[in-house]
Order: C-alpha cells, then sequence, then structure tokens
C-alpha cells in the first residue's frame, strides 16, 4: 500500500509541474509576463530545485527583459538540469542574454559550444522521410562525422 501511494504522489506531482508550466506559457504566449513571474514565483515555493521551474522562471524574466536575474536562474537552472531539448534552448536564449547585459565574450564561448544545424532534427528527419539510397546515407555519415570543414579535434 505504501509502495501505491508515494507512485501515486509523483504522479499527481508531476501533473501539478505540468499544469503549472503549462498555464505560465500560456500566460507567456499572450504577453501576460507579470503573471507568468507570479506562477513561476509560487511554484518555487512548492518546488525550489525543479530545474524546469527555475528555469521556466528564467525564461519568463528573459521575455520581460530582466537579463541579469534571468542569467542568474539559467545558470542555476541549467546545472541541475537532465533536459537535453530544456537545456539546448536555454543554452541559445543565454547567448543572446549574454550579449543583452554585455558579456559578449561569454555569448560567443557559449554560442561555440551550441550543436552544429547538420545534426538538428530539422535537417536529419526530412532526409530520413526522403528514402535516400545507400550512398547518400553513406554521404550524410561521412558529413556529419567529419564535418563540412570544420575541425572537430
Amino acid at each position: 500500500m505504501l509502495f501505491r501511494s508515494v507512485g501515486m504522489d509523483t504522479i499527481r506531482a508531476e501533473a501539478t509541474r505540468y499544469n503549472i508550466h503549462k498555464k505560465a506559457v500560456d500566460y507567456q504566449r499572450k504577453g501576460e509576463y507579470d503573471s507568468a513571474e507570479k506562477t513561476y514565483r509560487d511554484a518555487l515555493l512548492i518546488y525550489p530545485n525543479k530545474p524546469g521551474m527555475i528555469l521556466g522562471l528564467a525564461s519568463t524574466l528573459a521575455l520581460k527583459g530582466a537579463a541579469e536575474e534571468a542569467i542568474e536562474l539559467m545558470e542555476r537552472g541549467l546545472a541541475v538540469s537532465a533536459n537535453e531539448k530544456q537545456k539546448s534552448t536555454m543554452r541559445a536564449a543565454l547567448c543572446f542574454l549574454y550579449l543583452k547585459a554585455g558579456f559578449e565574450d561569454r555569448a560567443c564561448r557559449l554560442a561555440s559550444e551550441l550543436p552544429h544545424t547538420r545534426e538538428s532534427r530539422e535537417v536529419i528527419a526530412p532526409l530520413i522521410r526522403q528514402g535516400l539510397t545507400e550512398s547518400e546515407i553513406d554521404e550524410n555519415i561521412k558529413k556529419i562525422i567529419l564535418g563540412e570543414g570544420d575541425d572537430i579535434w
């Protein structure tokens, strides 16, 4: 009985966090940044160490133009997040926040660590669906592994 209860508590907590994000993102899309900020700040009182909540607040602050606090929160959230999609999005946004805050060197350094376009789902998925020949498959493998004129070593 204890395991069932713990499992249900976990499911309920995940559903609650999902609904918080959904509500806050809806506010963000409507340009209601103050409401989104309040939603995330209230959520952080309950879930202070959840990367999604930290990065959600950071995103809202970035949209509001509060670059310094957004940077601080993004750096904190990135350090504890395990969600690669979330981290990739935040790193890209952080490049521009660094630039906005006058940290061009940090922006350039972080930008150089971002993935190459050729390795993105937007490039690879359409190639997979178009029915490549074996030689085209081999050429794409070569392009990804060896790069397009950029030194990876």
